[in-house]
């Protein structure tokens, strides 16, 4: 037997049978189906809100012993809320409408079937965004929203890749930055002696006037000299990436070595950079300079990206002692994370609670694309819920019933 107590500080006290259960829950049973054929319930703020379970659990009956009962849907509602969106809608009609879920069609994301999400969705704004989404970025990007001043929804997508570290920034001259698209590069491990080890990397700059980029860890002055006085006057267009070796970039080459899907230049391997420039030499997609660091559109594939991103929380992984180590390379890692997509959703849309539950929805339905769904059919509507929750919340939906069920007595306080 199970007693509830609820209440404040006790000045009368109030005992019940377990009538008072049987009827909360013939009551709100009858409540949660009356309330399916309203579309729409207007709340004090004047909002407008159009879902079953929130308007459900938003009502009050005036009864005090009917609303510390309902306590308790509201609170695994709340839990299952922070789970996944709208699952909290799910365990709500699982409990009152005793739906199951065992012969739902499953769903994997692809191509093909993106539709059908999009089509399910009850916003078109939201259904837009998650197709930009679809067409236009990958799982690698980072996704957030900010609330706006503009008038209208506005989708700001980055695909480059930040390297803010420091490096000699004075071949920018008088300019805050500078944007390369199509460059030839070439990428050192060791330091620039003289003009003759790259006298042909030069002579190829000023007679096809290709933008070319040298990542290295340094020059002399005498080759510093030349490239900045043959920039002035627009004879080539050469930025040597100049990178000061320390602890903290001594990997550095390595990853704009994967950015780049090339090799490292290095007397290591017997190469000479005198050699490596006389080679065809590759070309990079887009890198823009800036006083604090660069920012690099990747010629790498997306599970390039992965695998060097899975390599490097390996290494993280495996440091234990070093806290020193772990946060450069946790610093590394975050360089290959740091595409990014920022929706910025006006202020009178922000405050529109089922519109930014709807785009929450299919923002956390986008970051778990890879797993497989069930579409279950309830607010009238279908959704899609990562296979796994469903039996989540009918192993709650059965804990709250056998709860419910051992109630006997109901004890309250009110003040006098």
């Amino acid at each position: 037997m199970q007693q509830t107590t609820c209440g404040v500080t006790p000045k009368k006290t109030k005992v019940f049978n377990r009538n008072v259960v049987v009827d909360f829950l013939k009551e709100n049973e009858q409540l949660f189906k009356d309330l399916n054929d309203s579309q729409y319930c207007l709340y004090d703020s004047n909002k407008l809100v159009s879902d079953h379970a929130l308007n459900y659990l938003n009502s009050y009956s005036g009864n005090n012993n009917n609303e510390q009962l309902k306590i308790i849907l509201k609170n695994e509602f709340v839990k299952c809320e922070s789970i996944y969106p709208f699952l909290g809608d799910f365990f709500i009609n699982s409990y009152f409408l005793k739906e199951k879920y065992e012969d739902s069609e499953k769903y994997v994301l692809s191509k093909d079937s993106a539709c059908d999400f999009s089509n399910s969705l009850k916003f078109k704004e939201v259904s837009n965004i998650f197709e930009l989404i679809t067409n236009h970025a990958s799982m690698e990007y980072a996704i957030t929203v900010q609330k706006s001043i503009l008038k209208d929804i506005h989708v700001e997508k980055n695909s480059l890749l930040n390297f803010d570290l420091d490096y000699d920034a004075s071949f920018l001259g008088n300019k805050d930055f500078h944007k390369m698209n199509e460059y030839k590069f070439i990428i050192i491990d060791g330091f620039i002696e003289s003009i003759g080890e790259i006298h042909h990397l030069l002579d190829q700059a000023n007679r096809t006037k290709i933008p070319h980029v040298i990542f290295c860890f340094g020059m002399s002055e005498e080759v510093s000299h030349v490239i900045k006085y043959n920039n002035s006057q627009s004879k080539l267009e050469v930025f040597p990436v100049i990178i000061n070796f320390d602890e903290n970039t001594i990997n550095v080459l390595n990853d704009i070595a994967v950015l780049h899907k090339d090799h490292i230049v290095s007397s290591r391997t017997g190469e000479t950079i005198s050699q490596a420039v006389r080679r065809e030499l590759p070309i990079g997609n887009e890198i823009t300079f800036h006083r604090n660091g660069f920012k690099i559109k990747p010629i790498a594939s997306e599970l390039d990206m992965i695998i060097h991103r899975d390599f490097l929380n390996k290494k993280i992984n495996k440091v234990t002692t070093h806290v020193e180590s772990k946060k450069i390379l946790s610093r590394r890692l975050k360089r290959f994370s740091s595409k990014s997509i920022k929706i910025h959703i006006p202020e009178k849309i922000y405050e529109n609670n089922d519109f930014m539950r709807e785009l929450d929805y299919m923002l956390r339905f986008v970051k778990n694309a890879n797993r497989c769904f069930f579409k279950v059919d309830f607010n009238k509507r279908k959704y899609f819920i990562p296979v796994g929750l469903p039996k989540h919340v009918q192993k709650v939906t059965e804990s709250i019933e056998k709860m419910y069920s051992q109630i006997e007595t109901m004890v309250t306080y009110e003040r006098d």
